[in-house]
């Protein structure tokens, strides 16, 4: 394509499954979701209903040739996961892309990428990318100021995430640790045993529980440990030889890292007791694309997004957390 020669492109609408080329990806590429740091619930059309079995007490007795109730109590709880409806409304302008555009069409890229040959799709995946990250981030810090701990404000007001989720129901936590400062190499491990030691008997005794960081507390966590291990004369091995592997563990509990977790903030708990919800594969996601020359002959172009995401916690009862409490 020569140099100078204008863009053509046909608006379009892409809805339904005709959108999730873009919409797909665009959420569940998400740090968190394509991990699995999460519990994913796909086609929520409008809110799901989140059912929890519990055994109050023990369920087992002596056999008999009758059929009596044992002792045990089956409490069924639930909670509602409703999505919010989202949008994406972007204008930009042609001119911006064209020459880097053209320049991946020609096979002239240093670092050999590729972009889709159909400008149309390269707008729609550009800004995909972008709602990853919005996503990611909304998940854990939707609606919830991590330097304050209030319940409103912070980087991602798009939905409700988890800790907006965690502050409001603080009082039914297992254990609530007010950090009241930020986290550092100094205390961090003192920070992190808080919390695991304060979770409910039932996490601490899943082996699928997780801790739940920051990959900057991460870091601190790390070069704290580093810094026991080195002191006692210790390494990270295996069989005997030495490994190098930082850890990523913490009383035999994994740690998780997500990318849209926000810093000085520990959490506790199950990823079956994370919930995320969004209407994929369902009739009401639409990406559309509108070329604005062929309307108010500008060089504009555009695109529209519509989908849903939200959070919800099965059971506050089985979640510890610390963080800066307002």
């Amino acid at each position: 394509m020569a140099h100078g020669k204008s863009l053509d492109i046909n608006s379009s609408s892409y809805e339904g499954e005709l959108a999730l080329p873009y919409i797909a990806p665009a959420i569940l590429s998400a740090d968190t979701i394509a991990n699995g740091y999460i519990t994913v619930h796909e086609n929520v059309k409008f809110k799901a209903v989140l059912k929890k079995l519990v055994a109050a007490n023990e369920i087992i007795d002596q056999a008999n040739c009758d059929f009596t109730k044992t002792a045990g109590d089956l409490d069924l709880d639930e909670v509602v996961l409703t999505p919010t409806e989202l949008q994406v409304n972007q204008e930009l302008c042609k001119r911006d892309f064209r020459s880097d555009w053209e320049a991946m069409q020609t096979g002239r890229s240093l670092m050999g990428d590729r972009l889709p040959p159909n400008f149309e799709t390269f707008l729609l995946q550009f800004l995909a990318g972008k709602v990853s990250e919005g996503v990611e981030r909304a998940i854990w810090q939707g609606n919830f100021n991590a330097s304050t701990g209030a319940a409103t404000g912070g980087i991602a007001p798009h939905f409700d995430g988890i800790w907006h989720l965690v502050k409001d129901g603080d009082g039914s936590l297992a254990t609530s640790v007010d950090f009241a400062d930020a986290i550092d190499s100094g205390d961090v491990l003192t920070r992190v045993d808080a919390v695991v030691s304060g979770g409910s008997s039932a996490v601490l005794n899943n082996p699928n529980a997780k801790i739940f960081m920051s990959r900057k507390t991460l870091y601190l966590f790390q070069r704290a440990l580093g810094g026991t291990i080195s002191s006692t004369g210790a390494a990270p091995t295996q069989g005997g030889i030495l490994t190098g592997v930082v850890p990523t563990s913490y009383l035999g509990y994994e740690i998780i890292a997500p990318a849209g977790f926000p810093n000085d903030c520990i959490l506790f708990t199950t990823i079956e007791n994370l919930h995320f919800g969004c209407n994929l594969a369902t009739d009401q996601i639409e990406a559309t694309l509108v070329d604005m020359t062929l309307t108010d002959a500008s060089d504009n172009v555009r695109v529209a997004m519509r989908f849903s995401g939200g959070t919800q916690i099965g059971s506050l009862a089985d979640v510890s957390a610390g963080y800066i409490q307002a």
